[in-house]
């Protein structure tokens, strides 16, 4: 199995759904051979549309998670997830309906077996999930009576009968009439900019992300904890790949209570470790809260670009000295937003929500800069000598030179005496003379201290 990424229109769509708890997100994982999708014993965990690329046996589709249907419902969190399903099964050329093999068909199974049928049986496949027992085969006959013909037995738990699933699944897209798709379809993620929305809860990110795509391809409702998994979509935008990555809300450890939003917070992390910049949404009526200085800290930890984006925008009361004066306020008072560009949008009203990939686009550019060599060398022993390194533990931290490393972020390397006593508020100095010289405006400059070669040893000491 081959697992790739093509442009979303390009790829003809196999979705999987079924009623809640019966392992799609297991079994979405399993196939594609690494644990994208949280999966969770408790229902209804997964409730936007995730989808992925891949070939088997020579034919390329893109797999979609969906979440747990329940039909009719009149909650408003399962109606919401209900039109996410409805939109993956609209769009695809194969549906998966996935049954619990312990439990049997359910009435829900049911109610869902005579929606897909609507569409054509032709186009549904059957899998049987949890059918890793050995008798669980003498149980199969009696999901024939759901109308959508012999169903397939596999575990997504232990990998059993995937494969066989997935030659069916190949099968029936060839029988739809979907074609090879066309050279230059894919989808090279290694050239892509990869954007992480980031934030605390119910600030915004979804319907940012919503806005940025044209479409309502995320659940966005008033009560936070909305989102609980990282979700990618692509776009095209100014004639660059784009991965947009929505992330459920990021809480502080302490309001972490369970499991599951253990697992989300740890995957909106992962979000920002895979991404070149980080969109950090705040909620503007309400300000920046520690827990955003915190995903701040996370951001630059793990050097990734960073974008301010101060959402709702539009129900602030306002002048037109407004943004400046809280960009200023917010750039004294907090010191890891010094040099971050900063955006206000509304992505309710649409509101300069474009401004957000422009600033990333720009930040993506700057990020891969190499600055000239002799120039950056002479302003370092510059800074320094105007404003020599404190003597610290009763050891001197001469400055013999400064080069760029090969990073994919702008990491400078200082080579001085005792580099192990640098302190932390020189590096910081010479941070901020960086930002000042150069364009590096959200971009995660890096000052590292290193020992130097015996030459420049001669040349700090003289």
């Amino acid at each position: 199995m081959q697992v790739l990424n093509k442009k979303p229109d390009s790829l003809p769509v196999v979705s999987i759904v079924g009623r809640p708890n019966v392992g799609k997100s297991s079994l979405f994982n399993r196939i594609l051979g690494r644990k994208v999708a949280v999966v969770d014993d408790m229902p209804g965990v997964t409730r936007d549309r995730n989808y992925r690329s891949m070939v088997w046996n020579g034919c390329a589709f893109s797999l979609a998670d969906t979440g747990g249907l329940i039909p009719a419902s009149t909650d408003g969190m399962a109606a919401d997830v209900g039109r996410q399903v409805e939109a993956a099964c609209e769009e695809a050329a194969v549906i998966l309906f996935v049954v619990d093999g312990r439990d049997g068909i359910t009435d829900v199974d049911r109610l869902v077996a005579r929606s897909l049928r609507k569409r054509g049986v032709d186009k549904v496949l059957l899998a049987v999930n949890k059918s890793e027992r050995k008798d669980a085969q003498y149980d199969l006959g009696s999901f024939m009576s759901l109308g959508l013909g012999e169903g397939r037995p596999v575990s997504a738990l232990h990998g059993l009968g995937v494969g066989d699933l997935l030659d069916d699944v190949t099968a029936a897209l060839k029988r739809s009439g979907n074609k090879a798709p066309k050279s230059g379809a894919f989808f090279d993620d290694r050239d892509a900019l990869k954007i992480a929305v980031v934030g605390r809860p119910n600030a915004g990110k979804s319907s940012l992300v919503n806005k940025l795509l044209g479409t309502s391809r995320m659940i966005v409702r008033p009560d936070p904890g909305t989102t609980r998994d990282a979700i990618d979509s692509r776009l095209s935008y100014r004639g660059k790949d784009v991965i947009l990555i929505d992330t459920a809300g990021l809480r502080k450890k302490a309001n972490v209570k369970d499991d599951l939003e253990y697992w989300c917070n740890l995957r909106a992390i992962d979000s920002i470790g895979r991404c070149d910049v980080a969109v950090l949404v705040v909620d503007a009526a309400l300000g920046l809260h520690e827990q955003d200085i915190r995903i701040v800290r996370k951001i630059h930890d793990l050097h990734k670009g960073i974008v301010v984006c101060w959402n709702k925008w539009d129900l602030v009361t306002k002048t037109h000295a407004t943004f400046d004066l809280l960009v200023a306020h917010t750039r004294k008072s907090r010191m890891d937003l010094t040099h971050a560009p900063m955006v206000s949008a509304s992505a309710l009203t649409g509101q300069r929500v474009t401004a957000v990939l422009d600033r990333a686009l720009e930040i993506f550019g700057r990020m891969h800069v190499r600055v000239d060599a002799t120039r950056l060398n002479e302003l370092v022993l510059e800074w320094s000598t105007e404003h020599p390194h404190p003597i610290s533990e009763n050891r001197h931290v001469s400055v013999a030179s400064c080069v760029q490393a090969g990073a994919p972020y702008p990491l400078f390397l200082v080579a001085s005496t005792n580099p192990r006593s640098a302190v932390t508020s020189y590096k910081r100095f010479l941070m901020n003379k960086l930002y000042g010289a150069f364009d590096f405006d959200g971009c995660p400059v890096a000052v590292d201290f290193v020992p130097i070669r015996k030459r420049e040893y001669e040349t700090a000491e003289s």
